[in-house]
């Protein structure tokens, strides 16, 4: 059976508090966490439910049904209207943006995307290296990628694909279009 695991940044979330919060009980030894290799804290969600009982924080089941997107595009105007579609209240998204690869690695850690919509052309580090570079590591291996680009002849799409891409679509598309995208990844 899997076990629910969540970052300090997703405890803060649940808690309705800061990340330095759950940070400062896990350190005072109120909260149980562990450590991952890589230094980050790791919160067991049935752990994180006990210490909410104890001190009484209700618990907001519904601000786990958020799924988090992050959009990497180089383009600020598709990058920048692609999020505000998706943060209208309607569809429920939480959403980051990352201009190139390099910022969206650091962003993935942080953020820990459910999808990842992608540009494949980009400055520093293009979308095929980070769809090889999501896929080929354990912990985000299950990041879903959906791939947008202007360049969607049959070789890009095709290895957009065996890099990891689960869906590519071509530029220009109509919002109602991406949003059918992402939940039938989802």
């Amino acid at each position: 059976m899997t076990k629910v695991v969540f970052s300090t940044f997703q405890a803060a979330e649940y808690c309705n508090t800061s990340y330095m919060s759950i940070k400062r009980w896990i350190f005072s030894g109120k909260l149980k966490a562990y450590k991952t290799p890589g230094g980050h804290y790791r919160i067991l969600k049935d752990d994180l439910l006990d210490f909410m009982a104890k001190n009484n924080i209700p618990v907001y089941e519904n601000v786990l049904l958020r799924k988090r997107v992050l959009i990497v595009d180089d383009d600020c105007l598709v990058r920048e209207s692609i999020a505000n579609f998706l943060r209208s209240n309607c569809f429920g998204f939480e959403v980051a943006t990352a201009e190139d690869g390099f910022e969206a690695g650091v962003l993935v850690s942080q953020f820990l995307p459910n999808i990842i919509i992608l540009d494949l052309m980009m400055p520093k580090m293009d979308g095929f290296k980070v769809c090889r570079k999501i896929k080929k590591n354990p912990l985000t291996k299950k990041i879903k990628l959906l791939v947008l680009t202007g360049f969607a002849d049959e070789e890009n799409v095709n290895k957009a694909y065996e890099y990891g891409a689960d869906m590519v679509l071509s530029k220009p598309l109509e919002m109602d279009e991406l949003l059918d995208a992402i939940n039938s990844i989802i």
